[in-house]
């Protein structure tokens, strides 16, 4: 087997198990089947997390990215369904794909420095904000993304089976997440096709279309949930609920959000998000649960104003 990072590998094979297993004994045939396919060269991956990215060169020395998903996944097949109706000018350009063999070939991004190099975090987010404003779209019609009301019936099965609640997550928090979320999906005005994923390491810059969103997960929800993940991600060890907040602040001035719903959803997936890290690899995240106690001040802080 061609060399694949051991954290990689591990992550593979705790999250797919058996398949996970099968996936990496046949990953050099399926990169040999991808060079012959498009007629490229498979150089190095980028930083490898869950799925299998690198850039490859062709015959004529243009540039490709070429991504391997252990195959029929959900997760899979909705990304290749949001790639396709989120095209805009800040989305990463779809350029093949098979499905069976869990193969997707996109537009190469250059110079491809993420987001996460931007030191200044009001410049970082104000630019996603430009990002987030040319991506979300319409719910295209019979789709078979996740929606935020699946997602809510997530919750009520981790309630169900976690009736004492898990990890530093007690019971009542799930309690009072389930019921805010709850309230939140009742109340949804308009919804939208989200990237579902969004935040500074899935937003490269182009010197040809500017910043772009790549690995879109693809979900059906409210905008103000899709600005999450950008939320919980690269917060500093210092002063983190003020960096919190301003960004909060930036993205309802400039995108014209709610800020009490930012607020409550971001309480709820920061829950969502500490369960799933506890799930794949059996052990609390304190970064994402900093972030949860976090949204808990600004929930009371807002009751307050």
């Amino acid at each position: 087997m061609s060399y694949l990072p051991d954290q990689f590998v591990r992550t593979i094979k705790s999250i797919h198990k058996q398949k996970g297993d099968k996936w990496l004994e046949d990953f050099d045939n399926l990169k040999r089947y991808c060079e012959l396919k498009w007629d490229c060269d498979i150089l190095q991956p980028y930083e490898l997390s869950y799925n299998f990215v690198a850039p490859a060169v062709k015959k004529d020395g243009s540039f490709i990215v070429v991504k391997f998903v252990v195959p029929h996944g959900k997760e899979f097949l909705q990304e290749v369904e949001a790639l396709t109706y989120l095209q805009s000018s800040t989305i990463v350009r779809l350029l093949d794909v098979e499905v069976d063999k869990g193969i997707i070939v996109l537009e190469h991004i250059s110079p491809g420095e993420k987001l996460y190099t931007v030191n200044n975090d009001e410049d970082a987010t104000f630019i996603m904000t430009n990002v987030m404003r040319n991506l979300w779209t319409d719910v295209p019609p019979k789709s078979s993304l996740l929606t935020i009301f699946q997602r809510e019936e997530e919750f009520k099965k981790i309630r169900f089976h976690h009736k004492d609640g898990i990890g530093p997550i007690t019971a009542d928090m799930l309690i009072e997440a389930e019921i805010i979320f709850s309230e939140l999906t009742s109340s949804i005005e308009k919804l939208f096709l989200l990237h579902g994923d969004l935040h500074h390491h899935n937003v490269l810059f182009s010197n040809h279309h500017k910043w772009i969103a790549i690995d879109p997960k693809g979900l059906i929800g409210e905008r103000e949930y899709d600005v999450i993940q950008f939320l919980l991600n690269k917060i500093p060890s210092e002063n983190y609920l003020e960096v919190l907040e301003r960004r909060i602040d930036i993205l309802v001035d400039q995108l014209l959000l709610k800020k009490d719903r930012i607020i409550l959803w971001g309480f709820c997936h920061s829950i969502l998000s500490l369960y799933w890290d506890i799930e794949d690899f059996g052990k609390v995240n304190e970064h994402t649960w900093s972030i949860v106690r976090s949204f808990e001040c600004l929930m009371k802080k807002s009751k307050r104003s």
